[in-house]
């Protein structure tokens, strides 16, 4: 009896109120944008922090520890294709207390540094060497200048704030606007990538460093630049031959995780997905794009280390990871679009690479809202959340609230990230703090066949085992412990920069606050006769 009268008041409503606009290629093109094939770490970070390591090995690595994680998500979401993905999945093998305390903590409130990075990639990895290139080409003093600007605080906070509201405009009139416009935004991200790589493969060393010199002293007046940085780099204690290194290669999979973990990502709208039931459909969007992303990634190493030697690549690592001045042009650190620029030297392949990299680092900040408010949506409609967040429009079949939440909730992060000392520092940290969602998602997966036994009986995945073992118990165990050793390297290696007081104090303090809330939540609803632990028995409302 009790159980009948509360299940009308286990959700907030009959209906999400969004609808399956997007396709399963959409969706595939969605995630390799949000893997980000711009995300510039691990060319100079894995360089700067782990001398010998190999970084096309490394990034090799990552793709493969992920295939199993991604895996999982492939059952998951033909189980359970609603919007919400982590959250959804974990809720019904774990109960909210687990799914609301991991997917708020590691996601939703670790995301607005995502929202903040957004800024950071489109100011200073896109405007910036855009600026740069072209004052470099066309001998515009003020071209460089502004790209200088670009690279200062002021300039960063002020592209971020104006890049988030821009995305939250185009998804609250609709998320079919999005998909129309991610059309464009692949086009000249995979255009940009493609030109950088023919810059590169068709460089060498010997005639690079000429080029890197001749672009340093047109944005700087900078002479003989790449020997000043060398001589520097060597004086500050750097090796530019060391020996292989293992522990170093293994170190490199956890930073490229920071672009490959976001295979799974268009799990968060399943709901907006046509066809996310089929199997094939979600094996080709997940895994796929996963392997299409890995593989460019990898080919861009090669392609780096072949332009300007593995000697150089240290020296420009030293300028990131020892901030070593001499290794830096006017303050700008020597990712793999600004050598490629340097190199280019043409008006026409600066505007090429700058303009993707540009409409790549704004689809960034899509991503997070898109994701997040679809969560956040998923978390209301369990009542978890105060129920205005999950309003959709009835025209636009969009959650507009929580766009707009979200986008007032990253301001203080913008400038916490760009203000803060110390706080640049835990970039990572997203990496971290979303690779145990993903890891704690995988034991999600691995228990689906026994603690949501309905569910996933009549998914498309329950015919796949081995012997009695459901295969997708098998995978989600290996993911579990594959994602727990890249989860936990961040916590042990300093080279990947979470072992500060802050770290501890920021990872720690949200995981605390998101239990603290559903305690409170919980306990509220219970009080006006609500019992919030019959919504995780069901499947969310469509």
């Amino acid at each position: 009896m009790a159980t009948a009268t509360a299940k009308p008041e286990v959700f907030t409503r009959k209906a999400s109120g969004l609808v399956r606009v997007m396709s399963p290629f959409s969706a595939f093109v969605y995630n390799i944008l949000t893997m980000g094939l711009i995300f510039p770490w691990t060319y100079l970070w894995a360089p700067g922090a782990l001398p010998g390591g190999k970084l096309v090995w490394g990034i090799l690595l990552a793709m493969v520890i992920e295939i199993p994680i991604a895996l999982v998500y492939v059952w998951l979401s033909t189980a359970l294709p609603r919007s919400g993905g982590d959250y959804v999945f974990q809720s019904r093998v774990f109960g909210g207390g687990v799914a609301f305390t991991v997917v708020m903590s590691g996601y939703v409130i670790w995301i607005l540094q995502w929202v903040a990075l957004s800024g950071w990639l489109l100011s200073y990895l896109g405007f910036a060497p855009l600026f740069l290139g072209l004052g470099a080409t066309t001998g515009s003093a003020a071209m460089s200048g502004l790209g200088i600007w670009f690279t200062t605080s002021t300039g960063i906070i002020i592209t971020s704030i104006l890049n988030a509201f821009v995305a939250a405009l185009i998804l609250v009139s609709g998320f079919k606007n999005y998909v129309r416009f991610q059309t464009v935004m692949i086009v000249g991200t995979l255009l940009a990538f493609l030109t950088m790589l023919v810059v590169l493969f068709t460089a060498n060393p010997a005639t690079s460093m000429a080029s890197i010199d001749a672009f340093a002293l047109k944005i700087a007046g900078a002479q003989n630049f790449v020997q000043t940085a060398i001589d520097a780099s060597v004086a500050a204690g750097v090796e530019l031959n060391p020996p292989f290194s293992l522990i170093a290669t293994l170190l490199v999979a956890p930073i490229a995780w920071t672009s490959l973990q976001w295979a799974t990502y268009s799990a968060q709208q399943n709901g907006e997905i046509k066809n996310a039931r089929s199997f094939n459909s979600q094996l080709f969007i997940i895994v796929g794009s996963l392997i299409f992303t890995g593989v460019l990634l990898a080919i861009l190493a090669a392609a780096l280390e072949k332009a300007v030697g593995t000697e150089f690549l240290y020296v420009a690592g030293a300028g990131y990871w020892l901030g070593l001045d001499e290794a830096l042009i006017s303050g700008f650190y020597l990712w793999p679009n600004m050598i490629a620029v340097a190199l280019a030297a043409s008006p026409l392949i600066v505007l090429l690479i700058g303009v993707g990299y540009i409409l790549n680092s704004h689809q960034i900040v899509h991503n997070c809202y898109i994701g997040m408010t679809r969560v956040m949506v998923a978390m209301s409609l369990d009542r978890l959340l105060p129920e205005w967040v999950s309003k959709v429009d009835e025209k636009r079949h969009t959650p507009a609230n929580a766009h707009w939440a979200y986008f007032i909730a990253s301001i203080p992060v913008i400038l916490l990230y760009n203000l803060y000392p110390g706080w640049v520092g835990l970039t990572l940290g997203v990496t971290f703090a979303c690779g145990y969602v993903f890891v704690i998602t995988c034991l999600a997966g691995s228990l689906l066949p026994y603690r949501a036994k309905d569910v996933y009986e009549a998914s498309p995945g329950a015919k796949y085992k081995i012997g009695n073992v459901p295969l997708v118990t098998i995978l989600g165990a290996i993911g579990f412990v594959l994602g727990s050793v890249m989860v936990m390297m961040f916590m042990l290696y300093p080279q990947l920069g979470l072992t500060s007081t802050l770290a501890y104090i920021v990872v720690f303090g949200v995981l605390v606050f998101s239990a603290i809330w559903y305690f409170i939540v919980k306990n509220a609803q219970k009080s006006k006769g609500i019992n919030v632990d019959y919504a995780f028995k069901e499947i969310p409302p469509e």
